[in-house]
């Protein structure tokens, strides 16, 4: 009998406690919201001034990358197939810029404007140079200029990125 009455007792505790979980308050908002109040229209803006054409205007140089595993370079090649207007080596503990440009060269991507100084036609960048990932990571092109006029508009690929990681 003793198990009857627990089992009794345990079904009366359940049922009061369900009773209690029952009564709970609503709450009710003590007042209501203040109204909305009028917003004035903004000024129309003035409009912006026409950017002059600049690098980021220029058509991308014909052509394609292609990533080479075995000496692990990303080279730039032109439409017509002749050699390659840009590559990118990796080198020992640094990545090796080739083309045709000498001199300070301004590196120009959609993070801003860089130094790059080619000597003999090369530039040896460190692994960790943050210009590189400047250059992988640029809207859809990059630039190289010289202050004589030369120029390279180039795609942005996934074959810097590689040969980038691939020497880091």
């Amino acid at each position: 009998m003793i198990s009857k009455q627990s089992g009794f007792r345990y079904a009366i505790a359940g049922a009061l406690m369900l009773v209690v979980a029952g009564c709970t308050a609503i709450p009710q908002p003590a007042a209501p919201p203040p109204a909305p109040q009028p917003v004035a229209p903004a000024p129309t803006p003035a409009p912006l001034p026409t950017p002059s054409a600049g690098w980021e205007d220029r058509t991308v140089d014909a052509g394609a990358w292609r990533y080479d595993s075995g000496s692990r370079t990303a080279a730039f090649l032109p439409a017509d197939g002749a050699s390659p207007l840009l590559s990118m080596t990796c080198v020992g503990n640094g990545i090796r810029m080739t083309s045709t440009l000498a001199g300070n060269v301004s590196l120009r991507t959609s993070a801003g404007t860089d130094q790059i100084r080619f000597d003999g036609g090369s530039a040896n960048l460190g692994s960790r140079d943050p210009r590189l990932d400047r250059i992988a990571f640029s809207r859809g092109r990059f630039a190289l200029e010289t202050p004589g006029g030369g120029a390279l508009t180039l795609p942005v690929q996934s074959e810097i990125g590689r040969v980038i990681e691939d020497c880091r």
